[in-house]
């Protein structure tokens, strides 16, 4: 059937708007600034032991799974009071689909983007305790430790995770993630990378800092060129995922901090002493995990961090 010309009008017009949009984001971008320095660890504190690979099982991608495993991941965000509810934003969610088809994104992809939640709230009492405006403030913490998530009802993030490891000097290489493949953070000048593929049911935890970390017997999958995230050792998705929420159920790691610049995981390469502190608190004074007041802590746990990072620069300056 013959298109009318105000329809053809139209459909030139979106197409316009969306290739101007890949354009931009190919630009180079500016970087945001430097986080404030925190206080240094003391040298008594112990360094952390490299977590296991967990090699990939061969069971295939089950969306449910990841799905389920994400939304578990928020929700332990929430209960320790790293995460207000207000900040999560949950499915269904409208994605841009022509967009990402535009960007060769397979279907399975589209789908997990359609159902994962995304912190994409507006940080009120951060905008109003520091006068920042919700595109500041938005990004303003880890999703993962050393990484903040893309949110992908944002036309932006889903260009720009098509190329995690861009930083921001060259323009976006909207063909460098495999159609299978989705970013689902990245990070600024140190930290990692997490990308999902729901081919294989694997993530590749790609570490700004440190390289790949690949058994000696690996083989690289693009041995052109050495630093392709495709040559990173792949790992089992859903344990990965699992093994994360251990670690913070057992309080290996803490999420938390007193302020937007501090938010991060507190035992992942840094702030041990911190951990160690907050999670004393945890156990012995609001019952976690088993009779965790929950309501108590999201109360306290401002200024319990607060003075816990001032007890812990106390005693790094008494010792120096």
């Amino acid at each position: 059937m013959l298109q009318s010309p105000a329809e053809i009008i139209s459909a030139a017009a979106i197409g316009l708007a969306l290739l101007v949009l890949i354009r931009l984001l190919q630009q180079p971008a500016h970087e945001p600034p430097p986080r404030p320095p925190r206080a240094p660890s003391s040298s008594s504190s112990p360094s952390p032991q490299p977590s296991p690979l967990l090699p990939p099982t061969g069971i295939p991608y089950n969306e449910e799974t990841i799905v389920g495993l994400i939304t578990e991941w928020y929700s332990l965000l929430i209960s320790l009071a790293y995460l207000h509810p207000t900040q999560v934003v949950y499915p269904p969610h409208n994605i841009n689909e022509r967009l990402c088809k535009s960007l060769g994104i397979d279907d399975v992809i589209i789908s997990l983007m359609k159902k994962i939640p995304y912190i994409d709230g507006p940080y009120a009492n951060v905008q109003k305790r520091e006068g920042l405006d919700e595109g500041e403030t938005v990004y303003g913490c880890h999703l993962f430790p050393g990484s903040m998530g893309y949110s992908f009802l944002r036309d932006d993030d889903i260009v720009k995770s098509r190329d995690p490891e861009n930083d921001g000097v060259g323009g976006v290489r909207l063909n460098y993630l495999l159609s299978h493949d989705v970013a689902l953070s990245h990070c600024l000048r140190d930290g990692m990378i997490l990308i999902l593929d729901t081919k294989a049911n694997t993530v590749r935890v790609l570490d700004n800092n440190d390289g790949f970390d690949n058994p000696d017997d690996f083989v690289l999958e693009i041995p052109s060129e050495p630093d392709h995230y495709r040559n990173c050792h792949p790992q089992d998705a859903p344990s990965y995922f699992r093994q994360l929420i251990e670690k913070v159920r057992s309080l290996q790691l803490i999420p938390n901090g007193p302020s937007r610049s501090d938010k991060e995981f507190y035992g992942y390469n840094t702030g041990f002493e911190d951990r160690d502190e907050a999670k004393k608190i945890l156990t012995e004074q609001y019952g976690w995990p088993d009779d965790f007041r929950q309501e108590g802590w999201a109360r306290d746990a401002e200024d319990i961090w607060d003075q816990i990072q001032r007890d812990v620069w106390d005693k790094i300056q008494h010792e120096s």
